[in-house]
């Protein structure tokens, strides 16, 4: 079962990170910048990369869980 996960960045309240994990702590994110006007742009391919633990976790100080 994939658990999807909404953080966004404490510095710049517009940058978002999309954590998706398949339950076999296989960890895939993507960044997005979403505006107040509804417009959501994906930084990068648009497409989920899979990230080390130890690395999403250095990546996840500098944010905070929204959903």
């Amino acid at each position: 079962m994939v658990t999807k996960c909404i953080y966004q960045n404490r510095e710049n309240k517009h940058k978002f990170l999309e954590i998706h994990n398949d339950g076999h702590y296989h960890n895939s994110v993507r960044q997005y910048m979403k505006w107040s006007n509804g417009v959501i742009n994906f930084t990068g391919d648009k497409i989920l990369h899979r990230w080390k633990k130890d690395n999403l976790k250095e990546l996840l100080e500098d944010y905070v869980l929204v959903s």
